[in-house]
């Protein structure tokens, strides 16, 4: 004689077929609802299903406001709800839903015939991760200025959680600033090589601008771990010898006044 399952797996099990019926999956959770007037168990079901995409294409447009305004209307809910089929959330919090969104544009038609979109994407979400990343107090010029000379070519530098570090080959950032403002964005353009841009947030505003490729090329072997005589190294494939080491102490000047700069550390004994 089979026992009879607990009213908690009776639960589970209705909990994960009504999960399967909201994704579009084979599911028996029509049986378990009440078929009576004015709707039937099936528009029952439609209604909750519904809701379901709804409420992930609104969280959609929550982070990529931009994108929305570049399709329109029509558009973007035919992107989300292209998305959603494909990309049922897994994540406790809806926020990070839509992480992959700039690269299912990507690979996806008719969005990858005009690439600055999955630019655009990429961008807006790389600035709600700036927004919402741990803050950390930041050093300024002063502790720069207190290193002794004889310890500057093995320091290593910790830079602020908010930093992130994007190329983008189009005129990317040009569309998102005028579309923010209610502007009307220039035309699409691509650049005749791809750009290096930083984004950060400072005195919880969000910053982003475009970088050399020195600083860029600088930037990357400091977040590697390289101390400042290897990054110096590095930069001689792009300044003579005797400019590198005042362009190096620039950057890091820089980098302090925008509050990217966290921590000074010296190789341990």
């Amino acid at each position: 004689m089979t026992a009879a399952a607990s009213p908690a797996l009776e639960l589970r099990a209705l909990q994960q077929d009504m999960q399967r019926h909201l994704l579009g999956e084979d599911s028996a959770v029509t049986a378990a609802i009440v078929d009576a007037p004015p709707l039937a168990a099936a528009d029952r079901l439609a209604i909750y299903r519904n809701a379901y995409q709804v409420r992930l294409i609104d969280a959609l447009h929550d982070t990529y406001p931009v994108l929305h305004g570049l399709l329109g209307d029509e558009a973007w809910l035919n992107l989300g709800e292209a998305y959603v089929a494909g990309h049922p959330s897994v994540f406790r919090s809806i926020r990070w839903y839509g992480r992959d969104l700039n690269v299912f544009m990507a690979g996806c038609p008719p969005y990858d015939e005009a690439p600055i979109l999955s630019e655009v994407a990429l961008l807006e979400w790389t600035l709600s991760e700036v927004f919402d990343a741990k803050d950390a107090d930041a050093l300024d010029r002063t502790a720069l200025a207190a290193v002794d000379p004889a310890q500057w070519s093995t320091l290593t530098f910790a830079f602020h959680p908010s930093l992130r570090r994007l190329t983008f080959s189009w005129n990317t950032a040009a569309v998102w600033k005028a579309m923010s403002r209610d502007e009307t964005p220039p035309r699409p353009e691509l650049g005749e090589a791809p750009v290096a841009w930083l984004l950060w947030r400072q005195n919880l505003q969000n910053y982003f601008r475009s970088m050399t490729d020195v600083e860029a090329a600088a930037l990357d072997a400091a977040l590697r771990g390289r101390n400042f005589g290897e990054i110096c190294e590095d930069l001689s494939a792009w300044l003579p010898p005797d400019e590198i080491p005042a362009a190096a102490a620039g950057l890091l000047g820089t980098w302090a006044d925008s509050g990217l700069l966290v921590g000074i550390s010296e190789p341990s004994a």
